[in-house]
């Protein structure tokens, strides 16, 4: 999602091929399985249906879930970029290697982006065999709709964990942190948060359209269950490449206080057994200094995210179970 692999990004190069921005090539997504909708409710005799909640429940449920990806898309891609960004002045590289250290990190590999696709279709697929129960235009709008949204899925979660790759490639690099200034690898956090919330959104967002009556089914809970557990994977996998980063910095700071100190602590009690007092005070001051020093890196957080963030993930989690809790109780 970066701005050095768009060109290799699949989704971006089929969006941008009618050359619209990309949310007014949304908009002419929604129209078109709109009409689409409506031209096989027309085909089937059914136009008076269209009137009634339910059929709107069945039926625009996978075109609304395929918008909102496309409506997050682009505000996930700009967090993704603020993440890489984050580690320019870490880097002692000059701005042109940088970008082409960044356009290495993100060769794309298309073929595993139509992988998830296919992965993504055929676990839906594989899960609700729908081809039984296909008898009319609107169960094979249903159906295509469905396969089409659960690709949409599965390419989502393959560029997430992606990108959470390339981050700890560059998280492996030889990094000039300062250990007392975590805040500034805070966007990676915040795009570990949104890649999340925008699951949790997602799913909470199916839940609302999904019919009473097929709250209780086991493959609709196991497709839950199963995208749930996606955005925690990615929000945790994306901070461990980068607290391993910030505690190799902690500990090379650490090294450095604790060999200065023992320097200091041999030369003082050097100085003491050979009752010499020139130069004792400084020497006390320096060694006050490095353990001040010390205890300070030891305090030093090693995550990028703050106790907000966490907060943050730990109230939406819950969201997509209380709409379900909602539904069930009012029975629809």
């Amino acid at each position: 999602m970066a701005e050095g692999s768009r060109a290799h990004n699949l989704f971006d190069a089929l969006m941008k091929r009618p050359r619209l921005p990309w949310y007014r090539m949304t908009a002419v997504v929604f129209v078109v399985l709109l009409l689409l909708l409506i031209l096989v409710t027309y085909l089937d005799g059914a136009l008076t249906n269209m009137s009634v909640w339910r059929f709107w429940q069945d039926f625009l449920q996978t075109p609304v879930i395929i918008i909102y990806i496309l409506l997050i898309y682009p505000f996930l891609s700009r967090l993704y970029r603020r993440a890489v960004e984050a580690f320019r002045p870490l880097l002692s590289l000059e701005e042109g290697d940088f970008d082409r250290l960044v356009a290495e990190v993100y060769v794309g590999k298309r073929r595993w982006e139509w992988t998830a696709m296919f992965i993504g279709a055929g676990f839906w697929l594989a899960l609700e065999r729908p081809w039984r129960f296909v008898d009319q235009w609107l169960d094979v709008y249903m159906m295509v709709t469905h396969v089409l949204m659960f690709a949409l899925l599965g390419w989502l979660i393959y560029v997430s964990l992606a990108g959470n790759r390339h981050l700890a490639r560059l998280n492996r690099q030889h990094l000039n942190m300062d250990v007392f200034d975590s805040g500034v690898l805070a966007p990676i956090a915040h795009w570990g948060l949104g890649i999340s919330l925008a699951f949790i959104g997602g799913i909470s967002l199916s839940v609302v359209f999904e019919p009473f009556e097929n709250m209780l089914y086991w493959q609709n809970i196991t497709v839950w269950a199963v995208i749930i557990c996606v955005p925690v994977l990615i929000f945790f996998l994306s901070m461990w490449s980068t607290h391993s980063a910030m505690a190799r910095v902690k500990r090379r700071e650490l090294d450095l206080a604790r060999k200065h100190l023992a320097a200091a602590s041999r030369e003082l009690k050097d100085r003491v057994a050979q009752g010499r007092v020139e130069g004792m005070e400084g020497l006390s001051s320096a060694l006050a200094a490095w353990a001040t020093f010390e205890r300070r890196v030891r305090e030093a957080p090693a995550w990028p995210f703050d106790a907000g963030s966490i907060r943050r993930l730990m109230v939406s989690l819950p969201i997509p179970g209380i709409v379900y809790a909602v539904k069930i109780f009012l029975g629809g």
